[in-house]
């Protein structure tokens, strides 16, 4: 009995496994390979090059959506030819994408280049939920396949992580009840294996397909319907009421928006659009005049906080100029003028457009050569050239030169273009200022500092900066045989808050996210050694030890900056970049 009921669940596991092989073969194997890829850098401790692992792993997931979204397209077309055509190329195009990534500069800014990846990767998503339903009459079945896909990649997921919690608790107890020495690899292995692995399998084996996936029968729920009407409902009718009250307030006192309000609108405007996704199924199966009403009628009375909101944004744009966030929120602005005109116009018959229009225009601002990023880059060099060349100053300008130009000039203007300078360097990469200014200028932040008058106060501003060249040859320590690079990629992860009070101590702690002895690892940085530092050139500082809360770590410092106000006592604001050497 024991044996036909096993052998009745490997029979079906294995039929489930040759169904998804079957009908997405591709992705199956951008799963398994990047299953294995994962096993292989826990194997070997992330060993390999930092930029390889980075891409690779870009490479297999964005494989795994890629194919995925091309499985379901080509189930809707008749010539396999043609479907085969367009796998071929598409994927080509992605391993043209990565090796091109692969090739960027360390120093070449990703700003431009990550946004349009990630409208890309945006538009990539949502073409799994709409591609295969164009040709439908209404978006019912879309609807029905989108909320059936979620709620199978949900599920798949949830028994994913049960699975990776019972059997990693099952290993542990091998340890507490027969003294089994496990290593923490296997536990990693066990959670890639329980929550990439099969989720990955029983998400795609549960997808729909035929006459399922194009479901045409509204399927309404009654939870989703009662949220809408007794919580989401009274919820935006009490942003509508706050909106309106204001604009009448700022009417009759005759005074602009603040720019707060931009952010109430497009809460408001994202009510909105869930409201009409949840009430579309039963809207087509009931016909209410109530949800009819609410569906038409919903949008136009957000028509008018959209003028609040492009009115703010205009006065953003005449106080601090032009940004990237700026551009995108006067884009948005305008693209939810079209959804709450269109859904008047059309009553709502159709909302798959909506999440559509959205992607294509995110990827036409972000993707093409001529995108927000680049736009917004142009107009502020264009502007802090257009006020260098009022000095007869030979560029680029020397950390001295920059310093004294910035207290020549009036307090507002030394503001702006030294706020520019940050925005640039910040946003771009110092390659992008390098042929204005050198590399060890250092520029004060008016966000955290004020507006404070620079020409009559510059001495409480401290600011410290060095770089080591990237030819610099570094010497492992002696009895260290590992190491991290700091930070880890993510940008938020190179800027730190130091207390004010440490300066007093002269050794400022700068904790990591990384562990050692479960300890939280801590450099301690000499502030005398910062100093010393700041002396020399850019990119010709030496790399630099300092000790750390753990005996068994060392951190190797190549890059820092250091500010801070003397009169205000904020937080100092540090960055560093190195690494951090293990025994």
């Amino acid at each position: 009995m024991k044996g036909q009921l096993l052998h009745k669940v490997f029979h079906t596991l294995t039929e489930a496994f040759q169904n998804c092989l079957r009908r997405f073969p591709s992705t199956v194997c951008f799963v398994l390979a990047l299953t294995v890829y994962l096993v292989y850098l826990v194997a070997t401790d992330l060993d390999d090059d930092r930029k390889l692992v980075m891409v690779l792993g870009y490479y297999f997931s964005i494989g795994t959506l890629l194919s995925l979204t091309l499985h379901l397209w080509s189930e809707e077309i008749k010539s396999k030819i043609k479907g085969v055509i367009v796998h071929i190329v598409m994927h080509v195009l992605l391993i043209a994408d990565t090796v091109y990534l692969y090739s960027l500069s360390p120093e070449q800014s990703l700003t431009e280049i990550g946004i349009a990846h990630g409208a890309a990767i945006l538009a990539l998503w949502l073409s799994a939920f709409f591609l295969s339903f164009i040709k439908e009459k209404n978006d019912i079945p879309s609807w029905n396949f989108a909320s059936y896909t979620v709620g199978a990649f949900v599920t798949a997921n949830v028994v994913g992580l049960i699975m990776s919690g019972g059997i990693s608790l099952l290993v542990f107890s091998l340890r507490q009840l027969f003294n089994v020495d496990v290593s923490w690899n296997c536990y990693l292995y066990i959670l890639i294996i329980c929550s990439v692995l099969l989720p990955m399998l029983l998400f795609l084996g549960m997808l729909p397909k035929d006459e399922q996936k194009h479901n045409r029968e509204p399927q309404p729920s009654e939870f989703l319907n009662g949220t809408i009407h007794f919580l989401f409902l009274p919820l935006m009718a009490g942003y509508l009421l706050v909106l309106y009250v204001y604009a009448a307030r700022i009417f009759i006192s005759w005074e602009l928006p603040t720019g707060w309000v931009s952010w109430l609108v497009v809460a408001l405007m994202a009510g909105c659009i869930a409201i009409e996704f949840g009430l579309y199924p039963v809207r087509i199966q009931e016909k209410k005049p109530i949800n009819e009403w609410i569906a038409r009628w919903l949008p136009a009375l957000v028509l008018p906080m959209l003028v609040l909101m492009t009115i703010g944004i205009i006065r953003r744009f005449n106080d601090y100029g032009v940004t990237i966030n700026r551009l995108y929120l006067i884009t948005l602005n305008i693209w939810c003028y079209i959804v709450c005109i269109g859904l008047v116009f059309t009553k709502a018959r159709r909302i798959s457009w909506i999440p559509i229009s959205f992607s294509i225009l995110f990827l036409l601002t972000s993707a093409l050569p001529v995108n927000y990023a680049s736009i917004t880059r142009n107009i502020m060099r264009s502007s802090v050239e257009k006020e260098l060349k009022r000095t007869n100053l030979k560029l680029p300008l020397t950390r001295e030169q920059y310093d004294d130009w910035m207290e020549s000039l009036p307090t507002e203007t030394a503001v702006q273009v030294n706020d520019k300078f940050r925005y640039l360097r910040n946003w771009f990469g110092r390659k992008s200022i390098a042929d204005l200014v050198d590399k060890d200028a250092s520029f004060y932040s008016s966000k955290n500092y004020g507006t404070t008058d620079i020409t009559d106060d510059s001495d409480s501003f401290v600011s410290y900066s060095g770089k080591s060249s990237h030819q610099v040859s570094i010497q492992i320590p002696d009895g260290y045989h590992q190491f991290i690079v700091v930070p880890d990629g993510d940008i938020k992860d190179r800027y730190f808050h130091i207390p004010y009070d440490y300066l007093e101590t002269g050794i400022l702690p700068v904790p990591l996210t990384t562990q050692t002895n479960n300890k939280n690892d801590t450099i301690f940085i000499d502030l005398k050694t910062m100093e010393a530092l700041d002396n020399h050139k850019y990119n010709q500082m030496p790399p630099t030890r300092f000790k750390c809360n753990s005996d068994r770590c060392l951190f190797m410092l190549t890059s820092f900056s250091l500010d801070y106000n003397k009169k205000r006592k904020d937080a100092l604001m540090l960055r560093i970049e190195g690494y951090l050497f293990k025994k």
